[in-house]
């Protein structure tokens, strides 16, 4: 059975039983989701490229062309994920569903709610060629190291420490894969924490069994390691287990490791490569994000595209902080992929991920997911004041890494600012165009002679279509501007009909 379906069949919330049916039986790229002039609308196929809205505080971002895209998500009948920094979001995004008649699609994943999602165990299971893979697990862990880490730029020995603890990752999720067929953090943990600490405990052989054979006489501590240990009992279940080729080759590998290998390090690089992990895995087994991602699985991305779901990660940073931006990464970096891996000819719900205050969730994956989430029919839509969040939160090659990322969003949205990086990247992205610049010049005498001259002439220059002081001027919506929020709009490729050129004026009205 596809274990989306049952997952879903399981559910003890029935809201997933329940979902309306989409407002389009089929999702045409072309439908029209905005008006941003009288002549220039903004379709499915747009929203697909990317949105990016810049927007100083009190711009009128989220709730000028903010609030006008959520609502033209949710009137098509679009699932998505929405992330939340601060604890109003998730009112907000209530507010937008019974605005559009959408609440039967909303689910709150929060420590209040019953939703919950083990990650490790649903990329061990889910559907798809890929699912259960070592390496796309140990992958899965490293990116949530970068989450909960921040990003870090090793270089020279400092490389040898994330490479070790894949080594050890991937060697563990074997045993235990096979051993019991299901992954848990803590089962990693304690496999791991269990594992020989040298030679001692386990002896010359790579399996007791072949003592008796050579006429090897264990000892007590061998004895007691292979009795007692978690790690030994799961080789042991995994040994039993009828295997492929494959699966034997990568048990013996495993095997070979933990008791070869492994308690042959040095104690100082055992508990370094350890430390490695464990100061990961330690974060998330406590508390509610133990809760909400470590126990059992009632709710996965799937269901956003399947179903038209709206996921709302209602554990805002400005409650949680750390946690908040670490539990909200993970479900975020799953639902990614999930949304890149399906098939959109079977699936053709476009799906949305949303994040005001964008700075707090972007991450090294974001420009990958981006450069090919068209094809997936995933609209990405990032708010922020300004580019410097962005370059403060990407590590030492955050330049780089933001021009990748802004780049793959096709749809960007000025809002009033006064930053002026953001404002110079604004002039310098709609680009200069060249103007020719006449003047005349004449003077007369005053002293009653017949004196005096006349000139005229003209001067090529390039000058910016848009200055960059123009986007400090913008009207920011509230009763003084009758809640009128202006904009300027670029889209790549793009010439606006409004205007004959690659720049809109656009206003948005606030509720």
């Amino acid at each position: 059975m596809n274990i989306i379906n049952y997952l879903l069949r399981k559910s003890t919330p029935s809201a997933l039983e329940q979902r309306q049916p989409p407002i389009f039986d089929a999702f045409n790229l072309d439908i029209q989701l905005l008006h941003l002039s009288p002549v220039d609308t903004w379709t499915i196929r747009d929203a697909c490229e990317g949105v990016q809205i810049f927007g100083a505080i009190g711009s009128g971002k989220t709730s000028g062309s903010g609030a006008a895209l959520a609502k033209a998500f949710l009137n098509a009948g679009f699932g998505g994920l929405v992330m939340c920094a601060k604890p109003e979001e998730r009112q907000l995004w209530e507010h937008y569903a019974k605005e559009t008649g959408r609440e039967n699609h909303l689910v709150i994943f929060s420590p209040d709610h019953a939703w919950r999602f083990n990650w490790l165990n649903y990329e061990l299971r889910r559907a798809g060629k890929g699912s259960g893979q070592t390496e796309n697990l140990v992958n899965l862990f490293s990116h949530i190291t970068e989450i909960v880490e921040g990003r870090v730029e090793p270089g020279g020995g400092d490389a040898f420490w994330p490479r070790a603890m894949r080594e050890l990752l991937r060697n563990t999720i074997d045993i235990l894969s096979l051993a019991k067929g299901e992954l848990t953090l803590e089962d990693i943990c304690t496999l791991i924490a269990e594992a020989p600490q040298s030679v001692e405990d386990v002896g010359p052989l790579l399996n007791p069994a072949e003592a008796e054979a050579i006429g090897y006489t264990p000892t007590a501590s061998v004895i007691k390691w292979w009795n007692t240990s978690f790690c030994a009992a799961c080789i042991g279940d995994a040994g039993q287990k009828e295997k492929t080729p494959r699966e034997a080759h990568d048990f013996e590998v495993s095997t070979r490791y933990f008791l070869r290998t492994y308690p042959n390090l040095s104690d100082r690089t055992r508990s370094g490569i350890v430390a490695s992990f464990t100061g990961v895995a330690d974060m998330l087994l406590h508390g509610f994000v133990w809760e909400l991602f470590c126990t059992e699985t009632n709710l996965v991305p799937e269901v956003t595209y399947q179903d038209g779901a709206i996921i709302v990660l209602d554990i805002p940073i400005q409650e949680y902080h750390d946690v908040g931006r670490i539990a909200q990464g993970i479900f975020k970096f799953l639902f990614q992929r999930a949304i890149l891996r399906r098939d959109a000819n079977q699936y053709p719900r476009p799906v949305f991920l949303w994040a005001d205050e964008a700075q707090n969730f972007v991450s090294s994956f974001d420009y990958q997911y981006q450069a090919v989430a068209r094809s997936a029919r995933a609209c990405t839509a990032y708010l922020t004041q300004n580019i410097n969040n962005y370059y403060s939160v990407l590590g030492s090659k955050s330049e780089s890494d933001v021009n990748a990322l802004l780049g793959n969003f096709q749809t960007k949205i000025f809002h009033a600012n006064s930053d002026r990086a953001t404002n110079q990247f604004a002039a310098d992205m709609i680009s200069q165009e060249e103007t020719t610049t006449y003047s005349y010049n004449s003077s007369a005498s005053f002293d009653g002679s017949r004196g005096g001259s006349q000139s005229a002439g003209g001067s090529d220059t390039i000058r910016y279509k848009v200055l960059p002081a123009v986007f400090t001027t913008l009207r920011k919506g509230g009763p003084a501007n009758g809640l009128q929020v202006d904009s300027i709009i670029f889209q790549g490729g793009r010439v606006w009909n409004a205007t004959g050129d690659t720049y809109l004026k656009a206003v948005f009205k606030q509720a």
